[in-house]
């Protein structure tokens, strides 16, 4: 006989089963409370968008771990990220109210990512937007609540990185490398970060995308007029050689072409040359105070403006009287963040678990340019960060976490004519506070004894007619044995005493 095959679960999905739903709700309560009591204003955007809305944030080179899809001629998405939606609903709702303004927000996004240890293709995300203000008072404000955010839940043992995209974007644009090429870098600064294994892959990345071609570079080494190739160069050059290209047109072709090479090798050259500097910065990493004036001195080195530094010492002030300890908050400017709006301040808070497991709790950074690009007018300053629920419950102790609300007590009909009277008893305890189920297997009084035990319910209240007549259940406390009849008014405080006995 045939069988039909199981449908399984998706792979990097997960149930949410109700001592971890619990959980997870309880700490999306308490944090969302947290940050009302800042200005935070909750909203909920659609968890489906346009695609075009996240192509500004995520760009080609992660847009293959979306989840986007073709559906009645429209391009559509499940949100990978809160940022760009919440952009959105402030265009479509906000843009005449005054800024600041602040949203919080709680719940799922999806990104089609390998698998692993604490990391699921559906996640929860608990965040913030702050839209306008001074730039420097909003970091703060941000950085100060992120930290809140762990003190809330009673997490101390975390390592806090700020850097600040203006130095490594300031650089990058001074190359005049191509849209392209910079945005690459950019994206890839993350994994540059991280570790010379990501560098060396960020490298092979970039120098297959970018071969080299000897030939063409040293004649353009040679032929160069201010790191510049001109046509009329490559043209004389041309004349000076008894090859026949037809016509005018087959010889400016050739031209172009050759031009076009030397442009990728020059493009190549930059890129080396920012991934230099990229290595550069990763390798001046370290706590405050001492590598700021490492900083100072590369950046003075590669004449670049120190003004993010400045602001970075502001905000580590910040964080330090919020009690966040030195030596958990390390400087490092090669932070990329993986996404390409973002424009100034850039931070993760990173956890450790009891054997050692580093995962990133928290990111978050500034990203003024972020408005215009999926549709404002105008630029807007804005920053924000947001939570992985998930890996903040893997850090919460068990014993700062609430304990599953059990049932207490069990309704237990005698027979099938007693429901409706069960009915109304469970309806009058549950009024009352307590937790109330109705055994509705209609098995009888000792079938449904039994049921209270395994499921582990003190007290069953067993109804009949002569309950029913009376006004009362009969209580059987299935831990003493002891029964006795009882008006349900009367129940909730003994449930109360013997919880507090427990």
């Amino acid at each position: 006989m045939f069988m039909k095959k199981r449908v399984e679960r998706l792979r990097g999905m997960h149930d949410l089963l109700p001592e971890a739903h619990q959980h997870q709700r309880w700490v999306i309560d308490q944090l969302s409370t947290f940050l009302g009591l800042a200005g935070y204003m909750p909203v909920d955007p659609p968890i489906l968008e346009r695609s075009d809305l996240f192509r500004a944030s995520f760009g080609q080179e992660l847009w293959q771990n979306l989840y986007a899809f073709r559906l009645h001629n429209h391009e559509l998405c499940l949100r990978p990220d809160y940022t760009a939606s919440i952009c959105r609903l402030y265009l479509d709702h906000y843009q005449r109210q005054p800024l600041p303004l602040r949203f919080q927000y709680a719940g799922p996004i999806f990104r089609y990512e390998s698998p692993g240890r604490e990391r699921y293709r559906q996640h929860t995300q608990i965040g913030v937007e702050l839209l306008g203000g001074h730039a420097a008072a909003a970091d703060a404000e941000i950085l100060q609540l992120a930290c809140g955010v762990l003190h809330e839940l009673n997490i101390s043992s975390y390592r806090l990185e700020l850097g600040h995209i203006g130095v490594a974007s300031g650089f990058i644009n001074r190359l005049h490398l191509d849209d392209h090429a910079a945005h690459l870098l950019l994206s890839l600064m993350e994994q540059i970060s991280r570790s010379e294994e990501g560098e060396q892959l960020a490298q092979a990345r970039l120098e297959a995308l970018y071969p080299p071609d000897l030939s063409i570079e040293k004649m353009a080494e040679s032929a160069s007029q201010n790191g510049k190739v001109e046509a009329r160069y490559i043209t004389s050059l041309l004349n000076g050689i008894s090859i026949s290209f037809g016509d005018d047109a087959t010889r400016h072709e050739v031209v172009e072409r050759f031009l076009w090479k030397v442009g990728r090798s020059e493009q190549r050259r930059q890129i080396l040359h920012a991934l230099e500097f990229l290595r550069a910065l990763r390798a001046v990493t370290g706590s405050p105070p001492e590598v700021f004036e490492a900083l100072r001195s590369l950046l003075d080195r590669y004449g670049l403006d120190a003004t993010p530094l400045a602001e970075l010492q502001q905000l580590v002030t910040v964080v330090e009287q919020c009690g966040v300890p030195e030596q958990q908050i390390v400087l490092n400017l090669s932070l990329g963040r993986g996404v390409s709006y973002y424009t100034g301040l850039v931070f993760e808070i990173h956890g450790q678990g009891e054997d050692g497991f580093d995962a990133q709790l928290c990111g978050g950074g500034r990203y003024d340019r972020l408005m215009r690009a999926v549709g404002g007018s105008h630029d807007t300053q804005a920053c924000g960060f947001s939570f992985g629920v998930e890996r903040l419950l893997s850090h919460i102790s068990s014993g700062n976490l609430p304990g599953t609300a059990a049932t207490q007590a069990l309704v237990v009909p005698v027979s099938s004519q007693d429901v409706p009277y069960a009915m109304q008893v469970a309806r009058s305890a549950r009024n009352l506070g307590m937790r109330t189920e109705v055994d509705v297997t209609g098995h009888g009084v000792g079938a449904g004894l039994k049921l209270a035990s395994k499921k582990q319910i003190r007290l069953a209240l067993i109804v009949g007619e002569d309950e029913q007549q009376k006004g009362v259940v009969t209580v059987r406390d299935l831990l003493t044995g002891e029964e006795q009849e009882a008006r349900i008014e009367s129940l909730l405080n003994r449930v109360l005493d013997e919880e507090q006995c427990l």
